[in-house]
């Protein structure tokens, strides 16, 4: 009975150390699972569109007449960046977070450039028939969504942007961050080749560095940074050799918003200042954060949005 019950407590021991070896080695996707459970939980479903040259993944909650749209930046997909806001905004307003192409699961086979991103993104929006109200964009987002109202100037009456210079970001300003983050051109900084490059990054974008464990950081790498990462590499440049052809298409006539991080190293407060002159915008500064909003920011980062988009 004795060695039964050792026998018993061996299996027991073996079945949990094999267990917590998977959970370690999928905790991206376990993560991916929880968040998409919750936000089942709080009425989202994801979908998918097909287009002439993408298939474009979603998510999409709320009830309310007013649309909103919220575009994500490089990195993750667009649940991931904005789970706070889907989870905080009012259930009046109807979010749609969509997975930029060769981002979360999104694919394309178009050339990988901004107008491209932002046409695959009303035509996104013209198959669910639906005309967002407003779109808010962080970081990369925040260029989508300036290219989206110069293809279509009438296409939202509210813009709201978090940590992205847009038509005020010139090359001085390039060469000023690549300085910063010690790299010869952005697609190095953002498109790291290895888990040194990613942790670089992680540091770079943070208010400090995040304690990490380096399974994580593999799985990261291995999983969303390795995807689509040479198509990734010529977005990243497209961006910034046409950086002057995009600041032309000049500010969108609609009601603004600025959000932004006074220690953001991606894009110094000062240029977010000079956004706000720019569009005559309001701003909610995040004092303790870097280009990424640090979770202990999360309340004024989520009323900053709802002051804009709720007011």
């Amino acid at each position: 009975m004795k060695r039964t019950r050792y026998y018993i407590f061996g299996a027991v021991l073996a079945l949990l150390a094999i267990m917590g070896w998977w959970a370690m080695t999928h905790a991206i996707g376990l993560l991916g699972t929880v968040r998409d459970v919750r936000l089942g939980m709080a009425g989202f479903e994801k979908g998918s569109v097909r287009t002439d040259s993408a298939e474009v993944h979603y998510y999409r909650g709320g009830t309310g007449k007013k649309t909103v749209l919220l575009i994500h930046g490089f990195g993750v997909g667009g649940a991931t960046t904005w789970f706070d806001a889907m989870l905080s905004l009012d259930d009046d307003i109807q979010i749609i977070v969509p997975d930029l192409v060769w981002f979360g699961e999104s694919e394309g086979s178009m050339r990988p450039n901004l107008p491209n991103q932002a046409r695959t993104l009303w035509q996104l929006c013209d198959s669910l028939h639906v005309k967002p109200d407003a779109l808010v964009g962080i970081s990369y987002g925040g260029f989508v969504s300036f290219e989206m109202l110069h293809q279509r100037p009438e296409g939202a009456k509210q813009l709201v942007i978090v940590n992205s210079p847009g038509p005020v970001f010139q090359q001085d300003d390039i060469r000023a961050l690549c300085a910063r983050a010690e790299v010869d051109s952005p697609d190095e900084l953002f498109i790291p080749k290895d888990e040194n490059g990613l942790k670089h990054l992680f540091r770079f974008v943070f208010s400090s560095e995040p304690p990490i464990p380096d399974f994580i950081y593999d799985q990261i790498f291995n999983g969303e940074t390795q995807k689509n990462a040479e198509t990734k590499r010529l977005l990243m440049r497209d961006l910034v050799d046409n950086a002057d052809l995009y600041r032309v298409a000049g500010f969108p006539k609609t009601k603004n918003g600025v959000i932004w991080s006074r220690n953001d190293q991606v894009f110094p407060l000062a240029c977010g200042e000079r956004l706000a002159d720019s569009l005559r915008a309001e701003m909610v500064v995040l004092e303790n954060s870097g280009h990424v909003p640090h979770p202990g920011e999360r309340e004024r980062y989520m009323a900053g949005l709802r002051k804009f988009l709720l007011d």
